[in-house]
């Protein structure tokens, strides 16, 4: 992973290797972090505001290092899961915006009064931290919840769990269940044009879209890549046909904000197979997928049904 900015360094989830364990030591030291930081700042503005000598630890040199988050990750730096640019990153901004409340702390004190420059630039710094620590704590505490860091939906690792418990209960009840794979077109097109920072904000927005558009029974789970699989129970496929009809004109005619002024339009193919009581879930997954290669081959933007018929293609 490589950070673009501050405020975008963790936009990529980090690699999660690591025990339960240490994945909660993790974001109880994160959580502490913010509180620990947040403790510093209203320091830092009671000092300035009330124009009393600011507190010494305040204005110390590299107070980051004598902070319990830089204590904890001077510890850990460059083993297992905290090698790599994600933690790096967090801890340089981290210090970053102590060493800058160090200073303003001094001026505010010394000076009739601190430049708004300078004040700007400390609130930036402060949304940055604030940020990262946000994004890194979300995706350690989803390796912990079985959800994906970066969409907040359930994964492919328990995916296949949940649509052979949907299938049991289509069984029992004699309702249908249909299945949908839905894949954002040209993807590779919007990371390689726009980069992977704008490639995750568009899973992210069509994540949303999704969430929005469907029942709250419905389940949602990242296939892989931009692939997502949606599991419509009690839906027929015909049903679901109109379903996710209206989600791809929805995604079609929406402008998906990707910065200031600048928005991006895109597109999803989609293929739908029925769920069969004694069919294994792999093969109606594999019906699915056979439809949305037509979907995709037909021209994309489009929703295609899986049928009998498709079972005798070469």
């Amino acid at each position: 992973m490589t950070p673009n900015d501050e405020a975008g360094a963790l936009d990529h989830a980090p690699d999660v290797a690591a025990s339960r364990v240490e994945l909660r030591e993790i974001v109880e030291e994160l959580d502490l972090a913010a509180q620990e930081t947040a403790g510093w700042l209203a320091l830092f503005h009671r000092s300035a505001v009330c124009k009393t000598e600011p507190d010494p630890g305040l204005v110390v040199d590299d107070a980051h290092a004598t902070t319990r988050f830089g204590r904890w990750y001077a510890e850990r730096r460059g083993a297992g899961v905290f090698d790599q640019e994600a933690f790096e990153a967090l801890a340089a901004t981290h210090q970053a915006l102590l060493n800058h409340v160090g200073i303003l702390a001094r001026r505010a004190w010394l000076d009739e009064k601190v430049p708004s420059g300078e004040y700007d630039a400390l609130v930036k710094k402060i949304h940055a931290f604030e940020d990262q620590s946000q994004r890194l704590a979300r995706a350690f505490r989803a390796a912990l919840s079985d959800l994906d860091p970066l969409t907040g939906i359930q994964n492919r690792a328990n995916m296949e769990r949940e649509l052979k418990r949907e299938q049991h209960r289509a069984l029992r009840s004699g309702r249908p269940c249909c299945l949908a794979l839905v894949d954002i077109d040209h993807f590779k097109n919007v990371n390689d044009t726009h980069g992977h920072l704008v490639g995750d904000q568009v899973l992210a927005a069509v994540t949303r879209t999704l969430e929005d558009s469907l029942r709250p029974y419905d389940s949602i789970f990242r296939f892989g890549g931009e692939e997502f699989l949606v599991c419509l129970p009690d839906t027929g496929p015909e049903e679901a046909r109109l379903v996710l009809e209206r989600i791809r004109k929805k995604l079609r005619g929406a402008a998906l904000a990707i910065g200031e002024d600048q928005s991006l339009s895109v597109t999803i193919s989609v293929g739908i197979a029925q769920m069969a009581p004694r069919r294994p879930v792999e093969e109606i997954t594999e019906r699915a997928d056979t439809a949305l290669y037509l979907a995709k081959e037909g021209g994309r933007d489009q929703v295609r049904v899986w049928t009998a018929e498709l079972a005798r293609r070469p």
